[in-house]
């Protein structure tokens, strides 16, 4: 039986010495990033591998994991994608994958075949192809030390990525690679601890033993085979914004690759309603904006920022292009509330409004100045124009949901349905509110219907 995939189940220099093996670089410890003094811009600086010159290419991580019916998978993966394109109204210019890469038995896929049955790069490469777009391949190296340790040619990391770049890089048109997403959190093998006591810090004793550094040089390794064998490989290095262990300290510089590795910056933004709101609660508008200014350090509480500005310190200092990798909400999970209460409020939080500070999420990432129908408080063209592409993460899925209760214990959500598709529901066994559906729908085509939006790929 095959699998398909685009969605996770969980969640250059080269050295002649050491064939592939690229020098690690070193992460300057910093504080917080200060209020710029003039507006970002990009007129004299060259563009960034497949950087468009202004506006966002539309994106998306579709739910194809359990595609059926005749047909090569290919052809099945270019169904699904003109069918959200239909369900849109827009043509979008790149598709999100995940493989696992190697799988947890230490096998690793090939470009046109995968040993465990998942689908193969090459056929979602075309499927993306066939429909005027491409796509953004995520490597989940779940052996992470695979890519330290023993790193040379003959070893099994070095030589099937090697050929998988290799593969890539016969298929010549554009792509993405994000190698190692997330791993400033602490759910993938590749994240430096693992929050086994599930109190949201980190806690002495949860190390997992891969650290930034192994991060750093495992990512420099594998994009070193991408810059040698897949030229049309674009490489994109792409942490989370979320909880991050509730310390003061920098949680994304010290993961940073270097500049000559990475390609795009990204960044995963969710919504989850952290502080477990009720029926009747509003989004308030700034919140996907505070997430691309602030990280989980900072105190809302002070006026100084104790974070990181993730936008100034990666995309307008370091000149990069930036991506919305993945984003999403959903309150579909919080089975403290009935259903017909956590549909109304699952709608809002995607979709509600009620004033130019208040709105919800879909209108945070994808409102920009030309936006009529509502006004918005951060529109993106204006506030962050180094974002220059944007996926929804159109998945539902089950998962393990941490919130905040009154009083401030942490209160998990286990194995519970996430549903972050626009049009999506609230219950896994349930039609989804048809009404409600349509018109998440609707605002997204009103929204994404800006020629701001890009459907191609820019050479």
């Amino acid at each position: 039986m095959y699998k398909f995939l685009f969605a996770a189940s969980l969640p250059i220099a080269l050295s002649l010495l050491s064939g592939l093996r690229v020098a690690p670089t070193t992460s300057r410890a910093t504080s917080a990033a200060g209020k710029p003094a003039a507006k970002p811009t990009t007129a004299n600086a060259p563009r960034a591998k497949y950087e468009p010159a202004r506006g966002a290419y539309l994106g998306a991580a579709l739910n194809t994991s359990a595609l059926t019916g005749p047909g090569t998978m290919r052809d099945k993966l270019a169904a699904a994608m003109r069918d959200w394109e239909k369900q849109t109204g827009r043509k979008h210019a790149i598709y999100v994958n995940f493989l696992p890469f190697p799988h947890d038995d230490g096998s690793f896929p090939g470009w046109d075949s995968d040993p465990k049955g998942w689908a193969p790069s090459s056929e979602l490469s075309d499927a993306a192809a066939s429909v005027g777009a491409a796509p953004m391949i995520t490597l989940e190296p779940l052996l992470p030390h695979s890519f330290t340790r023993g790193w040379k040619p003959g070893s099994p990391a070095y030589e099937a990525t090697a050929n998988y770049a290799r593969g890539a890089g016969r298929w010549g048109k554009p792509m993405f690679i994000r190698f190692g997403h997330e791993m400033n959190g602490s759910w993938y093998p590749w994240s430096e601890w693992s929050d086994k006591n599930r109190n949201m810090k980190r806690d002495p004793g949860e190390e997992t033993g891969f650290y930034a550094a192994d991060y750093r040089q495992a990512y420099r390794n594998v994009a070193a085979m991408f810059r040698r064998f897949a030229p049309n490989a674009a490489l994109v290095w792409c942490p989370n914004s979320g909880l991050l262990g509730g310390e003061r300290r920098d949680v994304f510089r010290p993961f940073y690759p270097g500049d000559d590795v990475v390609d795009w910056v990204g960044l995963d933004v969710y919504e989850r309603g952290w502080t477990m709101p009720m029926p009747g609660a509003r989004l308030w508008g700034g919140s996907f904006a505070r997430n691309l200014k602030y990280d989980a350090a900072d105190d809302p509480k002070t006026e100084a920022n104790e974070s990181v500005n993730f936008y100034w310190a990666f995309a307008v200092n370091k000149k990069k292009p930036m991506m919305i990798a993945e984003t999403g909400t959903t309150l579909s999970f919080r089975e403290d509330l009935p259903a017909d209460q956590r549909a109304a409020l699952n709608y809002d939080w995607k979709a509600g409004y009620w004033n130019a500070n208040e709105y919800g999420w879909m209108q945070g990432v994808y409102g920009t100045s030309a936006y009529r129908a509502q006004p918005l408080l951060h529109p993106l063209d204006k506030e962050f124009p180094l974002i220059k592409a944007v996926m929804w993460f159109q998945v539902a899925k089950r998962e393990f949901i941490p919130a905040q209760k009154p009083g401030g214990a942490v209160q998990w959500f286990d194995n519970s349905w996430a549903d972050y598709r626009i049009g999506g529901g609230v219950d896994e066994n349930a039609p989804v509110p048809a009404a409600l559906a349509a018109q998440e729908l609707q605002l997204y085509r009103r929204l994404t219907a800006s020629p701001y939006f890009l459907s191609s790929i820019q050479r």
